[in-house]
C-alpha cells in the first residue's frame, strides 16, 4: 500500500513538474491553443503566399533601391516577414492545409507576377516610387486579410499575428505614399 501511495504521489509530482516546464517555456498544449477554424486557415494560407511574395519584392528593392529609405524599407520587409512566413508555414504544415492551388484567387494586396514583372523593368527613383506604392497597397491587401481574421478567427497566434498586420493603414501605408510623394 505504501509503495502504490509513494507511485501516486510522485506521479502526481512529475505530472504538476511538467505542466509548470511546458508553462514556462510557453508551450500550451490546451485545446484552446490549438483549435482553429477555417477562417485561420484561409489567413494562415493566404498571407503566407503574401509573405512570400513581399519578401520576394523586398529583397529586389533592397539590391536595386536608388534612394536608401527604399533599399531600408526593403531590407525591413525581409526581416519582420520571414519570421513571420515561418510562423505561417510551421501552422499550415501543423494543420496539414495545402499551399494555393493552381488557379485559385491572389490574396488581398499581393504583388501579381505582372506588377513584379514592370519593377524589373524599372530603375532609379521610378522604380523607387513604384515599390513604394505598390507596398502600400500590398499592406492595405494584408490589413483587409488580418481584420478578416480578427472578426472571425479564434485561434489566438494567428489573431496576435493578425493585430499587428492591421495596424498598417494608420501606420506604415501614410510613410509609404509620402515618400513616394517626396520622389515624385
Amino acid at each position: 500500500m505504501r509503495l502504490t501511495r509513494l507511485r501516486s504521489t510522485l506521479f502526481v509530482v512529475f505530472a504538476v513538474i511538467g505542466v509548470v516546464v511546458t508553462a514556462a517555456c510557453g508551450g500550451d498544449s490546451s485545446p484552446a491553443a490549438t483549435t482553429h477554424n477555417a477562417t485561420d486557415d484561409a489567413f494562415v494560407v493566404a498571407m503566407a503566399r503574401h509573405h512570400q511574395r513581399a519578401i520576394e519584392v523586398g529583397q529586389f528593392a533592397a539590391d536595386k533601391g536608388s534612394d536608401p529609405r527604399v533599399v531600408d524599407y526593403g531590407r525591413l520587409i525581409v526581416s519582420q516577414q520571414t519570421p513571420e512566413l515561418q510562423k505561417l508555414d510551421g501552422w499550415k504544415s501543423q494543420w496539414s492545409l495545402l499551399s494555393t492551388a493552381a488557379g485559385s484567387s491572389m490574396p488581398d494586396g499581393y504583388i501579381t507576377d505582372p506588377t513584379l514583372a514592370g519593377l524589373r523593368t524599372m530603375s532609379g527613383t521610378a522604380f523607387d516610387r513604384a515599390f513604394l506604392l505598390d507596398s502600400a497597397n500590398s499592406e492595405t491587401g494584408a490589413a483587409a486579410m488580418a481584420q478578416r481574421e480578427l472578426a472571425s478567427g479564434v485561434y489566438g497566434p494567428a489573431r496576435e499575428l493578425a493585430t499587428s498586420i492591421s495596424t498598417a493603414p494608420t501606420t506604415q501605408i501614410p510613410k509609404l505614399r509620402a515618400l513616394a510623394a517626396q520622389l515624385g
